[in-house]
């Protein structure tokens, strides 16, 4: 099949003014992606839209950057201001700690931006400590982190997850405790390691949480273990995703500016296009675009 030319929307980036964001401003410390150098400045949505407007993006969707700990209203507010002034982005995902007692009035201070679709509070761990963003592996087993996760179904939110294969089995406990909870599994499962071992691990975890039909998987930051993508390591994650949890529910993310310290968006995005030129103009479509404006309510 040819390459799909319709229009896509890129469910995973970020913006931000530096100043804002507190791990861009302080000094360097080891992270999970490497060398982060090229990050260390603005990306604003200026940026963004020459970036991905000449590769046919007519939509996008912002999952927060990580502005420090009690900013969440304020990174909102900002987004909602940069929406209705320059059209980007048309939803976004906001920052919340869960586990605080006050959630519940904060979701609702949410929920008044008109672009929220849902929340993202960040779930991995494993022995390494630049990949711990929690305390424990089992943190989403936390009774004061369930009680809030409870009220996303209130709100009318979804949850973004991340997580390793390796916390399989708590995130299991996670996604059947709330069924009618949307969510979303980001960065395709996050593969750590291409050796044959956690391909399979991997693999298994992705079986297991697919079972389950009000998840999701998003294909987004696949070249984060590796410092880039290339044709190969992209073919084997997407296609793997889609024969797992099916085509529909498949959509595409790229995780950019990340992405940007090893390619171009022209670059990047033809590597997605290359993959998925082996279904049908269908099915390019959904994972391109349909299964987002339905997930994302966009």
């Amino acid at each position: 099949m040819p390459n799909y030319t319709g229009p896509v929307i890129d469910t995973h980036h970020h913006i931000w003014l530096r100043k804002d964001v507190s791990w861009l401003a302080e000094p360097p410390i080891p992270r999970m992606f490497g060398d982060y150098f090229g990050l260390r400045r603005d990306y604003p949505v200026e940026e963004w839209i020459n970036d991905i407007v000449p590769n046919g993006v007519t939509k996008s969707v912002h999952v927060t950057a990580m502005w420090a700990p009690g900013k969440e209203l304020e990174e909102s507010r900002w987004l909602q201001a940069t929406a209705d002034k320059s059209g980007f982005p048309h939803a976004f995902v906001c920052n919340a700690n869960l586990a605080d007692p006050n959630i519940d009035a904060q979701l609702t201070e949410q929920k008044k931006f008109k672009g929220l679709r849902g929340v993202r509070q960040m779930l991995y761990w494993d022995g390494s400590p630049v990949r711990q963003a929690v305390t424990r592996p089992d943190y989403c087993n936390d009774p004061d982190f369930r009680s809030g996760f409870a009220l996303l179904e209130k709100h009318g939110l979804h949850f973004e997850l991340q997580v390793y294969a390796s916390q399989v089995k708590y995130a299991l406990d996670l996604i059947k405790a709330f069924p009618k909870t949307p969510m979303i599994l980001e960065h395709a499962g996050m593969l750590t390691t291409r050796d044959i071992t956690g391909i399979n691990e991997w693999r298994a975890a992705l079986t297991a949480m697919a079972a389950h039909p009000h998840l999701h998987v998003k294909i987004s930051g696949i070249g984060m273990y590796s410092q880039g993508v290339t044709l190969q390591q992209a073919r084997q994650v997407i296609r793997d995703c889609i024969q797992i949890f099916g085509i529909d529910r498949v959509i595409y993310g790229s995780n950019f500016p990340l992405e940007k310290l090893h390619a171009s968006y022209a670059d990047f995005l033809g590597i997605y296009r290359e993959v998925m030129s082996e279904y049908t103009e269908a099915d390019q479509a959904k994972v391109f675009h349909d299964n987002a404006v339905k997930f994302y309510r966009l």
